[in-house]
């Protein structure tokens, strides 16, 4: 074969070179010999080494899924925590909001009234249904307790040395104060409170409720992962409020640990692995993983703590099963070298001989198909005659460079696959020859090991162009159905402002006729002549009509402009724009002939902008596809209250959702799996061409969307599915 670079041997009928059967010697067996021994070594190192990277990977697994689940825990705590919080501080708002209606001015008139029975009553109802909430108090402004939900009535005592006393008659209210244990009741609590001022600034007092710490450890043992895992509340200082570790100081306060930290640098809600013990992690050693979240409108966050012995026993488990596997492994590989030592003689020569013969009828034996070997460096050495008929050079055809022609376009991911850069199985490529012709050229390709030649890779092709021709075709055909459609909605709006443009001419050239029409003297049913304009009014009225001939040239200019649906806009490149003014543009299309049948089209399209990047006009064409089925079954039935409801949404993961619903008698169950096949349609013979669905459905399909017929009795519902901002928008 003339241009073609190989090895000496015979040729065939063709003129194609066929691959030497190169003969074995000892020294050969002796390289293969230690290429399988080396083989065997390597693949025993590769099980050793995936086992390693298993461990490894099973590990950050498990860590992984430790932190999600830690996190997923924190957020549910400190909802908890909030909701719980927050009923206590409505608590304690509703309180302050009593007080105020009693219009109190001193101390003495707040003690003596806030004692009252029905101010416990009222307390006492409130805290009802609210486990969390232990006590609810009013204290004066020394510290004497006025009022409390413990009994009545209530017991003196004094909470001025309380911490949450103090804060609370501080500046900054509501407080949140610190753990601490009940003189009376023993348990541990702490309280949200807010400061009674009157009206002239006097502080009357302090209302506060106090929260029960054992509620929230009790919730916090039940939402640990583990026995050396652990929930806990902190306010936002570092004291440590409630905790699921029965052993831990309540009110004790920790300064700058690692939880803190993470909450006062941003971090709330983010997992971390960390050493250390809770809560001060203090580097001992062990591992956990941890997480912080704030809390919502209060000074207080939660923290989750899961010990190593929780997400790390079942990653030990897993690892005894790897080793193992990698220990069964590593036998069969011993024993597959020593097996395939004994049998490379023997299998050496018939292997080459099978790849000889397999390459060779890849080549020979595939005279419909374009088929060529080409090597690591893109050069072709082997091809069939259809192959260098279309790409080889001059009349000898000569294809060594065919991978190289500047004619042929799209070659690059080929020449990655045939360098091992690229997984690529199948490209497509395409053929520029003289007269502006084009060829689609489409191959598959795989990698075979010949003898003499090497690495290489064979190539299996087709010509694609008149597949590809007839996929124009179709489309075209498509949008010329839908021009059919929409000639009719196009003259009749163009010809409403054409005549507004004609009569507001007319009036202004009559008013330009400064002579009035002659009056016979006999007509008696001749009236007074019109009186002449001045100048500044006949210029006020020229004004008033030419405006209006802009207004209706511009309406006449926006109703061609939607022509631009089977324009050439597809090759500007996809832009942005909003998906209602769509669905706005093809109902403005199809009015005319919903108005003259009867049927009522309904616009849901709502008030938020639902912006995508694509082609409108194909979009609108889709949707006038679609339109038009709709009003041709609905103008065959009888009923009065016909109508298309088109809508629009966004989902939660952003993508557009548009629906087009009509209230007639739906698709036939038979045919709603062949509703989108090109030339199929249920229209009597002369009536449809069965492209309008398919091609709306081969552009939506192009745009990263869906359309779909969707299922449901009485009516016909499709769905179109877009993606908001997809790079190839909606079109092809």
């Amino acid at each position: 074969m003339s241009g073609v670079t190989v090895s000496s041997g015979r040729s065939n009928r063709d003129g194609e070179q066929s691959v030497p059967r190169p003969g074995s010697s000892p020294l050969e067996g002796s390289g293969s010999l230690r290429r399988t021994v080396t083989g065997c070594i390597l693949h025993i190192l590769l099980v050793w080494s995936m086992v390693w990277l298993v461990i490894e990977h099973n590990y950050q697994r498990a860590v992984d899924s430790s932190k999600a689940s830690a996190e997923t825990i924190a957020l549910a705590v400190a909802a908890h925590a909030s909701q719980t919080q927050g009923s206590a501080d409505l608590i304690v708002k509703s309180m302050v909001h009593w007080i105020n209606e009693e219009h109190i001015q001193t101390e003495q008139q707040f003690r003596e009234v806030m004692g009252q029975k029905r101010f416990f009553d009222i307390m006492r109802d409130r805290i009802v249904g609210q486990p969390q909430i232990g006590v609810a108090l009013i204290i004066a402004a020394n510290g004497d307790v006025v009022n409390a939900t413990r009994v009545w009535p209530p017991t003196a005592g004094n909470v001025a040395d309380r911490e949450a006393f103090r804060m609370a008659i501080e500046p900054n209210a509501p407080t949140l104060s610190a753990t601490s244990y009940g003189r009376l009741s023993g348990q541990p609590r702490f309280f949200i409170s807010r400061k009674i001022v009157s009206p002239t600034g006097t502080l009357l007092g302090v209302v506060a409720v106090g929260l029960e710490a054992d509620f929230f450890a009790t919730f916090y043992q039940q939402m640990a992962l583990g026995p050396d895992s652990s929930v806990a509340l902190f306010r936002d200082d570092g004291t440590l409020l409630a905790t699921s570790l029965p052993d831990q100081k309540l009110g004790a306060r920790f300064d700058q640990t690692l939880l803190q930290r993470l909450v006062e640098s941003g971090q709330s809600g983010k997992a971390v692995l960390t050493h250390g013990d809770f809560p001060a992690f203090s580097g001992s050693g062990s591992t956990s993983i941890v997480v912080a979240a704030r809390l919502a409108n209060l000074p207080a966050y939660v923290t989750v703590a899961i010990g190593e012995s929780t997400f790390l026993a079942p990653w030990r488990d897993r690892n005894l099963l790897i080793v193992a596997i990698g220990l069964l492994l590593t036998a069969l590989t011993i024993l597959a070298g020593l097996r395939m030592a004994r049998l490379i003689e023997q299998t050496k020569t018939a292997a080459r001989e099978a790849s000889e013969r397999q390459v060779l009828a890849a080549i020979v034996d595939t005279p419909t198909a374009m088929t060529a070997v080409v090597d690591r460096q893109g050069k072709v050495i082997h091809a069939n005659s259809l192959f260098r008929r279309l790409l080889g050079a001059g009349n000898d055809g000569v294809v060594t460079d065919a991978l190289y022609n500047p004619a042929l376009e799209g070659v690059e991911p080929l020449l990655m696959f045939v360098n091992g850069q690229a997984p690529t199985a199948e490209v497509d490529l395409r053929l520029v020859l003289s007269g502006d012709q084009t060829r689609r050229l489409r191959f598959s390709l795989s990698r075979q090991s010949l003898p003499d030649s090497g690495e290489c890779v064979v190539l299996v092709g087709h010509d694609e162009t008149l597949r590809h021709q007839a996929e124009r075709a179709i489309a075209l055909s498509g949008k010329l159905v839908t021009l059919g459609e929409i000639t009719t909605g196009i003259a009749h709006e163009l010809s409403q402002p054409l005549n507004v443009i004609r009569m507001a001419a007319q009036n202004a050239l009559a008013e330009a006729r400064s002579e009035p029409e002659p009056v016979g003297v006999d007509d008696e049913d001749a009236g007074e002549p019109l009186p002449t304009m001045s100048d500044q009014e006949f210029r006020d009225f020229a004004t008033t009509k030419l405006d209006r001939i802009m207004v209706q040239v511009d309406r006449a200019a926006a109703v061609i402009s939607r022509m631009r649906i089977f324009s050439r806009t597809t090759r500007e490149g996809p832009k942005l724009f909003d998906l209602r003014d769509a669905c706005r543009g093809a109902i403005a299309l199809t009015a005319q002939r919903y108005r003259a049948t009867g049927i009522a089209v309904q616009e849901r399209l709502g008030d938020e902008p639902l912006t995508m990047t694509g082609h409108q006009p194909l979009v609108e064409q889709v949707l006038v596809a679609i339109l038009g089925n709709a009003r041709d079954v609905l103008a065959e039935m009888p009923r009065q209250d016909r109508e298309v409801v088109v809508s629009t949404t966004r989902r939660p993961d952003g993508r557009l959702i548009v629906r087009v619903s009509d209230n007639g008698p739906g698709v036939p169950e038979a045919v709603r799996d062949r509703i989108f096949e090109p030339f199929f349609t249920t229209k009597p013979e002369g009536q449809g061409t069965g492209l309008g669905l398919a091609v709306a459905y081969g552009i939506v399909r192009d745009a990263g969307g869906s359309l779909t017929l969707e299922p449901g009795e009485g009516g016909a519902t499709f769905q179109i599915e877009l993606p908001a901002n997809a790079p190839g928008g909606a079109g092809r």
